[in-house]
């Protein structure tokens, strides 16, 4: 048997974090046996080429008349079409079955009507946007649950994060309560996650708190991340190798006394600028930038920051911005091939942990996602955003540094049970698919 798994958003791959996730859950997904993947796309050729044969795309945006502008009347727009089309092929499904196919063509009512599963909220997406547009459709996540009822279909919060509302919290959290119950499965990759369901009063007795799926990416192999260096003039000679990835999102969370985003940008990268010397010149160390998101926009771009701090860097000889771009299982790969790696991306940090390598995060304190590195027992590891300085920076890489020898011998005892945690996933997921059969 063949199980047909629709993934009902988008997960971008310019982002590298977001391929690692998928990478993960497909290789989760190893579990049931023969499956046939499909996905949202808003940016279909460009997941096209990346992902390849590893999952069916759809573009979301033909297949649902939808726009991609980012003026509130657009979204407005979205989220009304959105839901009038979903309401649409329920009553048209609900009368006629499958023929319900010939009165709405679309290729994505047939994924809806033949899927054993649909999948949604991976990567915290579950919320009052949608994550399957860079333009977000409202409500999405409330009613998708009850449209996957009404069908007959099993929906699963696969490998996420649930947060808490900041606007019009009882109102928002009565609808995500309301659907959150409705899940067939929900696996959550931080605990407090979980607390967050149980504080808006969720009830699901299937929710489980898993390690995150990107810890199943399986990198490329030590020689193919040694051809990578080669290919980018990295000397294994020039140790200590330090791997960097830099974000401008970082930047806007760091420096809550400046009022112009523009100095907080610069303040961001001369500190960071401040401390690579201090590393290159203390340590002898060589400073590898890491681009770890791509696009879609010039916002996104990790190079783009990268180049802006390696300008203002005093010993630029020490330092490379890679500037080509890599998959996910490549980027991993190369991370491990590092002595120190120091990432403002959680994903990158991931990887580098995957691959037992001492790691300083950089995050703002009210980022879920710190509960990943919490769960392996690095909490050392992070450096919050908002106190965001040279010298406490630098203090804390001192102390992983100086700890190294025992952190890898900690992860190495850690990442092979952390990985068969994570593979529960696709363990949880079969059980509920077998039920369905019964």
């Amino acid at each position: 048997m063949t199980y047909k798994i629709f993934i009902a958003e988008n997960v971008p791959s310019l982002n590298k974090g977001e391929m690692t996730i998928l990478e993960g859950m497909l290789e989760s997904f190893k579990t049931l046996g023969r499956v046939q993947v499909t996905m949202l796309s808003d940016l279909p050729d460009i997941d096209r080429l990346r992902y390849g044969t590893k999952v069916r795309i759809i573009n979301v945006k033909k297949a649902l008349h939808l726009s991609d502008k980012l003026s509130r009347y657009n979204r407005l727009f979205n989220s009304l079409l959105l839901l009038s089309q979903h309401l649409i092929f329920l009553i048209f499904y609900k009368i006629f079955g499958l023929r319900a196919l010939k009165l709405m063509k679309s290729e994505i009512w047939r994924e809806y009507a033949e899927s054993d599963v649909i999948i949604v909220g991976h990567n915290g997406t579950f919320g009052a946007g949608c994550g399957m547009l860079r333009t977000p459709a409202y409500f999405y996540y409330f009613y998708i649950p009850f449209f996957a009822k009404v069908l007959g279909k099993p929906i699963v919060l696969y490998g996420g994060s649930s947060g808490r509302f900041k606007r019009l919290r009882w109102f928002l959290e009565k609808g995500a309560k309301f659907a959150l119950n409705k899940i067939d499965l929900i696996t959550l990759r931080e605990e407090v996650s979980y607390q967050n369901l149980r504080d808006m009063g969720v009830k699901n007795d299937r929710v489980f708190v898993i390690p995150d799926l990107a810890f199943l990416l399986r990198p490329v192999s030590s020689d193919q991340a040694k051809e990578i260096m080669v290919r980018e003039g990295i000397k294994e000679t020039n140790r200590p190798l330090i791997g960097m990835t830099v974000t401008r999102e970082i930047a806007s969370m760091a420096f809550p006394d400046l009022n112009s985003p523009e100095s907080c940008y610069h303040k961001h990268i001369e500190i960071l600028a401040q401390v690579i010397d201090d590393l290159t010149s203390r340590l002898n160390a060589s400073v590898i930038f890491i681009p770890h998101c791509i696009g879609f926009a010039k916002e996104l771009d990790d190079r783009i920051v990268a180049g802006d701090i390696f300008q203002m860097c005093k010993n630029k000889d020490k330092v490379k911005v890679i500037t080509n771009e890599y998959g996910a299982a490549e980027l991993k790969g190369l991370i491990g091939q590092f002595d120190l790696f120091i990432g403002e991306r959680i994903h990158s940090v991931v990887n580098a942990m995957s691959m037992c390598v001492p790691s300083v995060v950089i995050s703002y304190s009210t980022d879920k996602r710190l509960g990943i590195i919490k769960m392996i027992n690095q909490e050392n590891a992070i450096c919050y955003a908002e106190n965001l300085n040279a010298d406490a920076l630098l203090s804390k890489i001192s102390d992983i540094w100086s700890g190294r020898n025992k952190i890898m011998k900690d992860l190495k005892s850690q990442i092979k049970i952390v990985e068969e945690r994570a593979m529960l996933n696709g363990k949880l997921l079969k059980e509920l698919l077998e039920s369905q059969k019964v």
